[in-house]
């Protein structure tokens, strides 16, 4: 082969990958943009019932952590040991004004379930129960008070239902009954 051919050939493929990769970069600039899930999608939910004995994991919990103790970032840092855990963070925040707790309050529709007391065997001291709904579909929700004793070093990374319960294990979990 000629050094001429050699270098006429080169070129020639050289020049076909650059139309070739224009052609797709033209063609995915102008692309429409793939849909965005519906935010009731990622935080839906599914019922699951856990017979006597079934076990539940932090990574079928959803869990708010709101700072009632105004120490800054004490809500955040909590939420991220949680996640660290294995729970599903939920939302980051400040509890109403006036809300007043000691070391850590878990609220939860039935305060004695099996998810609200995971949740609350994370925590140092005395734990305070109540009856309420969390907001934006978490499953329990943690409020942190001014006397604040910190997360147990060593978690509980699962808990054994006492009675027959129906859960609400949120859709991004991962679920080992399914």
């Amino acid at each position: 082969m000629t050094r001429g051919l050699r270098t006429f050939l080169t070129m020639s493929v050289l020049s076909a990958i650059l139309i070739g990769g224009t052609y797709t970069g033209v063609q995915l600039l102008f692309a429409k943009a793939p849909e965005l899930p519906d935010a009731d999608a990622t935080t839906a939910c599914r019922n699951r019932v856990l017979e006597p004995g079934e076990q539940i994991a932090p990574n079928q919990v959803l869990v708010n952590v709101l700072n009632a103790g105004g120490l800054s970032g004490m809500a955040n840092r909590t939420a991220l040991n949680l996640q660290g855990i294995g729970f599903l963070p939920g939302t980051v925040g400040n509890a109403p004004e006036g809300t007043s707790i000691a070391n850590v309050r878990v609220v939860a529709p039935e305060p004695k379930r099996v998810d609200a007391r995971l949740v609350g065997a994370q925590f140092k001291g005395k734990v305070q129960y109540t009856k309420g709904t969390p907001e934006d579909d978490a499953t329990v929700e943690v409020y942190i008070g001014k006397k604040f004793k910190g997360l147990k070093k060593n978690p509980v990374m699962a808990l054994k239902a006492k009675n027959r319960v129906t859960i609400c294990v949120p859709t991004l979990a991962v679920d080992p009954g399914a």
